[in-house]
């Protein structure tokens, strides 16, 4: 269903008959017919602008250049975003509203404000939440309806009625930098958490409008070479359909998104911005969207700059236009589209930018752009940071941290009357991500894991010694007297990790995770594991703390020393006071693993749903082998959790239309703490037509079971969702089925049972 007639059901449609301009202003019709009657109004200089926007309306400390804004306006009026993000946010909406008055004065179309809105709104002052990759790792996509919800409406505060999210790639390779803005490595648990996101966002206010429009990405993206951000993509279309296209195909169908960002990957060895068989046979024809299609940031550009598949950014233009493009994000200037200016008199140019510039309007009319006044300071100040956004935040952060080990009850440990050591260079800031409008030594939002500690156990039995640097090679002198605090204090939490900083940040140089960032070495950066090693040697109890969007290829030497092992991710601004709370027992860990932790840096692929024939011989280094122990869903808590023998029964779909399965488990929390623990069911295929993944993601819900007691969870899975794409056709077979269901994709944390389908 297209977007405009979901938007409204009852609204009248398009009038034949109706005169140009004579109905666009009537809000009882649809978008699309309020769109085709506005269209004819428009010059053709003014169709181009629609295809563009100013992406930076504000320079640090709220500056305002006229003179660019004026010259980029002029082509590109079809959006606009705030620029740097550090700039808070009252004086961005006193500026941002300037320019949309300013707008709809000269202009018969409104702006429509785009912006990427990763942890919170893109500029600062509202609830940071934790990134996408931490949010995933609570594997709770209901509550993430809460988190989604109050983001949306801060963004809505602000003015914000499109966001470019949320990100559905399906990163396979730990060693590609972007990871942490990501769902993970599994199909079927990105395409739950991508759904969710879109229909929170896309829910209609009172007069019928979307609320906040979306923008699926990176259509495809995620496996770059080598990890390198921008590098090209291999893959057959029945790797892509399988896996990479599975979360498009699902939030497409189920949840209508406005719009889809197309990566600047190469893919196939065609560049995506000008791939017209996946644009147009397969996602407007297979995948059925009608949402508008935009280009990635300087995608078009790269097209004549880097893959040289244009030879000129006027060829560029054309190109991708009539591959499928309609919309063009460029953050700096020449930008590509406005060439279109001269190509008045091509018929087919013409027409494709008639469909843009009217998808365009559509979105604008969808979201409220033409009718709804501008937002306000006060209900800005009543709506950022509001308590029961800042409770959601607590709440899903408690979840967001994955305890991978806890050897010999080194944790909870006791609350009060004991010294701690808190080391490592990631000790005293908070690591955010790339696009967290955030300084990580700014404590205006959130507290550092020092400072929680020193919140909890008192400044004087808090111990902070650095160490080592985030990626310094040479200077070791800082690592003796971190050990001397260790022993002093008689208890070591080590925070490590790889920084994932914002570009104003003043540790951006030494950045290593993010955008434009890949890990070659999965192992700690600079001399991060010579401190964890001095300490562990110095034979001092040491709870390791992970940060970054990104999994660490750790010793087994380390893992087996360390007392506890727990991975943060990416911040919000109470991670810390939640990892404190789990470290003290106050709170039970609940996390699972996204993605799937290497035993060494070449020990890779990782993923866990792999084909039988990766793993048909073992790595010949000692004491490596494919069943990786820190696999994908795994993750540990204060409480064991016993699961009965699971059933399995033929049953129907809740609408009674589609034979299914139900899988049916008992889970008993015997531990003396209440406590969350995830339920996954995964499936494999006996014989296939094609080789299919030794086991996927089909099921998977978190239950909240208090000490002692119990509960039983019931999945209804369709049969024909059992199936897998073939040359991008459905193919769902008869057969004997395998389903497998537990605390992990390990199969230790499984059970297995089959039956015939």
């Amino acid at each position: 269903m297209a977007f405009a007639t979901a938007v409204s059901a009852g609204c009248l449609p398009a009038d034949p008959n109706a005169a140009p301009g004579s109905i666009y202003k009537n809000t009882s019709y649809c978008a699309d017919a309020r769109a085709a009657n506005l269209l004819p109004l428009l010059s053709w200089q003014e169709k181009i602008a629609q295809m563009g926007g100013l992406r930076q309306l504000l320079g640090p400390n709220v500056t305002f250049n006229a003179t660019a804004y004026n010259t980029v306006t002029l082509t590109q009026s079809g959006t606009l975003s705030y620029g740097y993000q550090l700039n808070p946010a009252a004086s961005v909406l006193k500026y941002a509203n300037e320019a949309r008055m300013k707008q709809m004065n000269s202009s018969l179309v409104p702006f429509i404000t785009v912006t990427d809105s990763v942890n919170s709104i893109y500029v600062t002052g509202g609830t940071l939440f934790p990134a996408t990759l931490s949010l995933a790792s609570t594997f709770n996509v209901p509550y993430y309806a809460d988190v989604v919800a109050a983001i949306r409406d801060e963004n809505m505060a602000l003015g914000t009625r499109w966001v470019l999210s949320p990100e559905l790639d399906i990163p396979k390779d730990p060693r590609y930098g972007r990871v942490g803005e990501t769902y993970g490595e599994d199909p079927f648990l990105v395409s739950e958490f991508g759904k969710q996101y879109v229909r929170t966002m896309q829910e209609l206010d009172e007069n019928g409008y979307i609320k906040v429009g979306c923008t699926i990405k990176h259509f495809v993206y995620g496996n770059p070479t080598d990890g390198i951000n921008t590098a090209s993509q291999y893959g057959g279309i029945n790797h892509i359909y399988n896996d990479q296209l599975i979360p498009f195909i699902e939030t497409i169908r189920e949840t209508s998104p406005i719009s889809l960002m197309v990566s600047y990957a190469t893919v196939d060895n065609i560049p995506m911005s000008v791939n017209k068989h996946m644009l147009q046979d397969v996602l407007r024809d297979k995948l059925g969207f009608d949402g508008l299609i935009m280009s990635d940031a300087m995608a078009l550009i790269m097209l004549y700059s880097t893959s040289h598949t244009a030879a000129s950014l006027p060829d560029a233009a054309l190109r991708s236009l009539r591959s499928g493009m309609q919309n063009e994000l460029s953050p700096a200037q020449p930008a590509v589209f406005p060439s279109l200016i001269n190509y008045v008199n091509q018929s087919d140019v013409a027409t494709l930018i008639n469909a843009a510039a009217a998808k365009m309007l559509s979105v604008k009319f969808a979201t409220g752009s033409f009718d709804e006044p501008l937002p306000t300071q006060a209900n800005l100040q009543a709506t950022l940071r509001a308590p029961a956004h800042l409770e959601v935040n607590r709440n899903v952060s408690r979840e967001a941290i994955v305890m991978l080990t806890n050897e010999n009850g080194t944790l909870p440990m006791a609350a009060s009357g004991r010294k701690v050591a808190i080391l490592g260079p990631f000790a005293n800031i908070i690591v955010a991500g790339t696009y967290a409008p955030q300084i990580s030594t700014d404590r205006t939002y959130g507290h550092s894991l020092q400072q929680s500690l020193e919140a909890q156990f008192g400044v004087d039995n808090v111990l902070h010694e650095t160490g080592v640097d985030f990626v310094e090679n040479n200077d070791t002198s800082g690592i003796a007297a971190a050990v001397a605090a260790a022993q002093q204090a008689g208890l070591a939490i080590v925070s490590l990790g790889s920084l994932a900083v914002y570009s104003g940040d003043p540790l951006y140089v030494k950045r290593t995770d993010g955008e434009f960032d890949s890990h070659p070495d999965l192992g700690l950066p600079g001399l991060q594991q010579q401190l964890l090693d001095a300490v562990l040697d110095a034979g001092v109890p040491t709870v390791l703390v992970l940060n970054g969007g990104q999994a660490f290829a750790l010793p087994a030497d380390t893992i087996a020393r360390c007392g506890a092992i727990l991975h943060t991710f990416l911040a919000g601004e109470y991670t810390a006071d939640a990892l404190v709370e789990i470290l003290i027992g106050q709170v039970n860990p609940s996390g699972k693993l996204p993605i799937s932790m290497p035993q060494a840096t070449g020990a890779i692929p990782v993923f866990y749903n792999y084909l039988a024939s990766d793993a048909a011989e073992t790595w010949t280094f000692p004491n490596l082998t494919r069943t990786v122990p820190l696999s994908f869903g795994y993750g540990l808590g204060y409480s064991p959790f016993e699961y009965s023998a699971p059933t399995l029964t033929r049953a129907m779909t809740a609408d009674n239309k589609e034979p299914a399965v139900n899988v049916s488990v008992t889970v008993h929390n015997t531990g003396i703490m209440d406590g969350k623990e995830v339920v996954q069911v995964y499936m494999r295929q006996e014989a296939s037509l094609m080789e299919l993944p030794v086991k996927r993601l089909v099921a998977v819900r978190k239950l909240d079971i208090v000490a002692g007691a119990e509960e039983t969870v019931t999945f209804t899975i369709p049969v024909e969702r059992l199936g897998y794409y073939l040359y991008g056709e459905w193919v769902r077979e008869s057969g004997n089925y395998t389903f497998m269901v537990g605390s992990s994709s390990r199969d230790a944390d499984l059970t297995f049972l089959s039956m015939v389908l």
